[in-house]
């Protein structure tokens, strides 16, 4: 599945729908600015959550950019700024997503000579009173370090590291400050799209060298659910999850914050619908990807072990063939020494009955030993005197008849004991 981060919208501040670049820079920076254009002022210093931020191509303030980026906009509709919100990996520690946002504003800063002012935003915390008490403990170097570990712990964050990267509509040169004509390339009907994915394309090519880097396996992916789909890298029947919006957003934390349960919208039942369709579908994909791996790597192995068995075979037909074609004793015994596919074992002078011998023993079977011719007689007239007949009122016993004189040399003595009691008695 996807990173979670992979996600990088691109905004446009237009005029005609109210927004102001004034009001978008005070809230990304946390801080106070007036706009000198309508007289009217915003102040975000309250606001939690800001971790870094930045200008670039830019010497003076925040503020100074943007009232002299609304001064150079005449039209009442005109479009006074771009705003991307890329959502940051959690893996990353702070000075990389630093790094990252400022590397990424630099890219822009040359792909369109456009002045950029960028933020980096922590999660939201599921307990305000806590996420508040954290955030004003901050200022010593304990505080600060219970704090981010605070914001990388699921259970108490949303995890949601993100930034803000304003832009300008107009080129601006970097030695005068001075705004120069329209970035149209961004407009423009053909173009504009081609821009974008080349934006979305830099920033996913520039985080997942981060990861990398950190040696993290995870991946971004901003491509969309049918692209990737018609890639083969996502499954098909995926739905974008609908945006709650700021309302939306304000109405859920607020509620949360004062420890009701806040009444699901219909918008947020429908994004609760989609996210369990998706994952569900996530699922299935990931085992069947899973099942199509393991048969690839049996059908893999069968293949290879099919084409050793072939080319064993062949080895083996070339080696009976220099055998049988060898003409001499000596050359007969090279190509043996020289085969690799014979089973029976190589031996020095070349002797069939030998290696004959050496096939049997290798294989676990004994030769029959060579019985004697000795015994062999006297087993032939054990069996002959056990078939004859004999009669019963003449035949005598071998061991009652008398011995002959060689038998009688033969035996053995037999010593009677002396008489008398030969024990030494006591008393």
């Amino acid at each position: 599945m996807i990173h979670p981060a992979s996600h990088c919208p691109l905004l446009v501040l237009s005029r005609g729908k109210g927004r102001s670049a004034i009001a978008a820079a005070a809230y990304i920076s946390r801080t106070g600015m007036t706009d000198d254009r309508t007289g009217q002022s915003y102040n975000y210093r309250r606001t939690q959550g800001l971790l870094g931020g930045g200008l670039v191509n830019w010497a003076g303030s925040a503020e100074d950019l943007w009232n002299t980026a609304e001064a150079a906009e005449k039209r009442i509709n005109a479009r006074v700024a771009r705003e991307l919100r890329p959502a940051l990996p959690a893996e990353l520690p702070l000075d990389d997503q630093r790094r990252l946002v400022h590397g990424f504003s630099c890219w822009l800063k040359d792909r369109y000579g456009v002045a950029v002012h960028y933020a980096i935003h922590a999660p939201t915390f599921r307990d305000k009173k806590s996420g508040k008490a954290l955030w004003h403990s901050r200022g010593t170097t304990q505080g600060w370090k219970d704090y981010i570990v605070a914001l990388r712990d699921p259970d108490r964050t949303n995890r949601n590291f993100h930034a803000h990267i304003l832009f300008t509509t107009r080129d601006v040169d970097p030695e005068t400050g001075v705004f120069g004509p329209k970035t149209r390339v961004l407009d423009n009907v053909k173009t504009g799209p081609e821009e974008l994915t080349a934006i979305r394309a830099e920033w996913e090519k520039r985080t997942n060298a981060a990861l990398r880097k950190r040696g993290s396996r995870a991946r971004i992916d901003l491509r969309s659910y049918a692209t990737m789909a018609e890639a083969g890298d996502a499954p098909e029947g995926l739905v974008a999850q609908p945006h709650l919006g700021p309302r939306e957003t304000a109405r859920v934390r607020k509620m949360t914050g004062s420890g009701d349960e806040a009444p699901a919208s219909r918008r947020s039942e429908k994004r609760d619908h989609i996210r369990t369709d998706n994952a569900e579908r996530w699922s299935c994909w990931m085992r069947l990807r899973a099942l199509q791996r393991e048969q690839a790597r049996l059908e893999d192995s069968a293949r290879v072990a099919a084409e050793r068995e072939q080319e064993r075979r062949k080895r083996a037909e070339v080696d009976r063939q220099r055998i049988a074609e060898a003409k001499t004793d000596t050359e007969r015994q090279m190509a043996i020494d020289e085969a690799t596919t014979l089973e029976q074992p190589r031996m020095r002078p070349l002797d069939p009955y030998a290696a004959a011998i050496a096939t049997v023993m290798a294989e676990g079977v004994l030769a029959p030993e060579t019985p004697d011719v000795a015994d062999k007689d006297s087993d032939k007239k054990a069996a002959n005197e056990f078939e004859q007949e004999i009669d019963p009122e003449t035949f005598t016993s071998p061991d009652l008849r008398e011995s002959t004189p060689e038998e009688a040399r033969s035996k053995p003595v037999i010593r009677k004991p002396q008489r008398g009691n030969l024990q030494r008695s006591r008393g």
